[in-house]
């Protein structure tokens, strides 16, 4: 991508500062320019700035008031600026999945195959429980197609290499995906509607809940391998 428009606007905007300092010192900027240095600004925000205030949108407030609009005044740029690292809000929000789940570690390769699974799982909804609303951004990710799903990829090669075929290991995967993302929508919506005073606290285990789905798909791997 040519640099000369960006060139051009910052010599429109050096030459036009002359004839505007009595404008500027009284707190105005005309509307040519303050555009102008709008659009400079939004070029220094990076694209881990950007998915960084997105987070920040959700740690404080929820998945609904996470817009392209709020998400800009955040950064303070105009929404249109966020369009130089994104092209909508559904790539905003596949990135976001990818970068959430990119905190989960990979288990060292000399560990047993299905510790190392156990491992990915909890590690993958510790990283949702971290963000909330988060899982229903990873699904909404994966359903649309844009997000790498590195992590479901993960945990395929971990069971893959313990000795299940690829169709059995690709499976196990799913399941454990499916487990974590779906259990954790639960948990977190629970919270966020005991938060509001919505409804009271439900008792539930979510913890012993996802220990037990953990094991009781783990066992059947270890069972479909030994056969």
């Amino acid at each position: 991508m040519s640099w000369t428009p960006y060139r051009q606007l910052l010599d429109d905007v050096q030459a036009t500062r002359a004839d505007t300092d009595r404008d500027l010192a009284e707190g105005t900027r005309p509307p040519a320019v303050r555009a102008a240095v709008t659009t400079l600004t939004s070029m220094s925000n990076s694209r881990t700035d950007v998915l960084r205030a997105a987070r920040d949108i959700l740690r404080e407030h929820s998945l609904a008031d996470l817009s392209m609009r709020r998400l800009a005044a955040e950064l303070g740029v105009s929404p249109n600026a966020l369009y130089w690292h994104f092209p909508n809000k559904q790539t905003l929000l596949a990135a976001l999945a990818d970068d959430i789940l990119g905190a989960v570690a990979i288990p060292p390769a000399d560990l047993p195959w299905d510790e190392r699974l156990n491992l990915l799982a909890t590690g993958m909804r510790a990283a949702l429980l971290d963000v909330p609303d988060s899982a229903e951004v990873v699904s909404s990710s994966w359903a649309s197609g844009l997000s790498t799903k590195a992590i479901a990829a993960d945990i395929a090669a971990a069971a893959h290499t313990g000795g299940l075929s690829l169709r059995d290991a690709e499976a196990v995967s799913t399941a454990i995906c499916q487990l974590v993302i779906g259990l954790t929508i639960e948990e977190q919506t629970r919270a966020q509607m005991e938060r509001l005073g919505v409804i009271g606290p439900s008792g539930r285990d979510f913890g012993g809940e996802f220990a037990d789905g953990l094991e009781i798909i783990l066992d059947g791997a270890r069972t479909r391998r030994r056969s």
